[in-house]
């Protein structure tokens, strides 16, 4: 069987019965964290551009525009959800894809589930919430690294695939329709790194949303793509990353038996910044707090810091100066000044006023990056992905730590509970003037397997 029939079929016949405990408590903490982090994207520029053109476009419908009390068109509420969510950089990731699936997954599939007329039960969500995080990173895991090193924005091309998938398992097409639904979705994909750091980046997870709506309920009309769109002489993985540089295989390996939301694992953000410099962060708190049996660092007592990377990290940490809050969640310098500096990464640290700030300015122009010569070569991406942090004091000491990407907090080496989760959740809902409403919400998405219809949830979100 070719791929794409291959993971078309897993998807369609995903039983939630057969999907284990685990992954369902991951997917579970990946849909709270997700819908959390709309509500800090809300009022982002980006975002405000992209709703307004899409409210211009849409006719009203049943989908909840989450935050806004507002309801439109599948399409556009999938495109609006998922550019909030991921406006400032703070939902989960998957470090196969290197990039996000719960959020346009998520969104697509909840824009399809509310409007088709019924109860749509936790469980189900969940089901359709698997098939597409787990098929997106099946592709991913063929495509490999090189799809990543070679410019292309994992989130916004395999995005597509995720939200295709996921909304599809929620319309219940069957193995061929979901060949077609993945067909069209690969017509759609694309998305350049070169956006990441400007208003694009969160477009690209809202459109994949949007497009995978689209290519899911054309696919339950009848609409035709080709069907073998991975696997093809001129398809997905030969268009993206070249004869030769890809696996179908890896594709299909493992997919039902192991489950990537587990292994690797969700990564859920607890700081609002690229995820690349999140083990660079872990590495500068712990020694400014003295973890261990080291004594704490003095921020005042830093003559020099060199942040050593993975050779990946530069081109997407690319703001070494930046000049808005937005672009200094892809700064390393600012990320580990303000960790340094203030002990902690948060929401509020990422304004454009702490860019011009002088205390912020002079501690970053002693934070130097260099790629760690273990980690020059591309393939390393993932398999030993680590940040170094070296303090050089005005002593003359020396302090270094280095956190593995696999052990930053969030990830499975060092995972975070329920509570955590309502606490970030908490933390991006903010002032809004329907916070209680919004919050009672909580120990139903807790809860989510036991909920009987998933418009109870949404109407208080909404």
């Amino acid at each position: 069987m070719s791929p794409t029939a291959e993971l078309a079929r897993f998807a369609s016949g995903l039983i939630h019965d057969e999907v284990p405990a685990e992954v369902l408590d991951r997917a579970t903490v990946a849909v709270i964290d997700a819908l959390g982090t709309v509500y800090a994207g809300l009022d982002e520029p980006s975002v405000r551009h992209i709703r307004d053109f899409a409210l211009g476009e849409a006719g009203p419908g049943g989908a909840s525009l989450v935050g806004l009390g507002r309801q439109v068109s599948p399409a556009a509420a999938a495109l609006c959800n998922a550019s909030a969510a991921h406006a400032l950089d703070f939902d989960n990731i998957s470090l196969v894809v290197s990039g996000f699936v719960a959020t346009p997954a998520l969104f697509a599939l909840l824009a399809v589930g509310e409007t088709l007329g019924r109860p749509v039960g936790g469980r189900e969500v969940l089901q359709a919430f698997v098939a597409g995080w787990e098929v997106e990173a099946a592709i991913a895991a063929g495509l490999g690294v090189d799809h990543y090193a070679r410019g292309w924005h994992s989130t916004a091309t395999l995005g597509h695939f995720g939200a295709a998938v996921a909304a599809g398992r929620m319309l219940g097409l069957g193995p061929r329709q979901m060949q077609h639904a993945m067909g069209i979705a690969a017509s759609e994909a694309s998305g350049l790194r070169t956006m990441i750091g400007n208003m694009t980046n969160p477009f690209h997870v809202g459109k994949a949303a949007r497009n995978g709506v689209t290519a899911a309920m054309l696919a339950s009309r009848g609409f035709l793509a080709e069907p073998g769109v991975l696997e093809h002489s001129h398809g997905l993985a030969v268009a993206f990353n070249g004869r030769g540089n890809f696996d179908l295989e890896a594709m299909t390996a493992h997919v039902g038996r192991c489950w990537d939301l587990v292994d690797p694992g969700l990564v859920v953000k607890m700081y609002p910044c690229c995820g690349l410099i999140h083990s660079g962060i872990d590495a500068a708190l712990a020694l400014r707090e003295g973890r261990g049996d080291v004594e704490p660092v003095d921020p005042a007592s830093i003559a020099e810091i060199v942040v050593q990377v993975h050779v990946l990290v530069p081109p997407t940490m690319k703001f070494d100066r930046p000049a808005t809050g937005y672009e200094a969640k892809f700064s390393t310098p600012f990320c580990i000044a303000t960790a340094v500096q203030e002990g902690a990464v948060r929401l509020e640290h990422f304004s454009d006023e702490r860019t011009r700030d002088p205390r912020v300015l002079a501690l970053m122009s002693r934070v130097r990056t260099e790629v760690h010569p273990d980690l020059t070569q591309v393939d390393t991406f993932l398999q030993r992905e680590f940040t170094q942090i070296q303090m050089r004091l005005h002593d003359g000491r020396t302090r270094v730590h280095r956190v593995d990407r696999m052990d930053n907090q969030g990830s499975r080496g060092n995972p975070v509970d329920r509570r955590q989760i309502a606490g970030k959740f908490a933390q991006c809902l903010g002032l809004h003037p329907r916070r209680e409403r919004v919050l009672s919400a909580l120990p139903l998405l807790d809860d989510l397997q036991a909920v009987e219809d998933v418009r109870v949830i949404m109407e208080r979100l909404r």
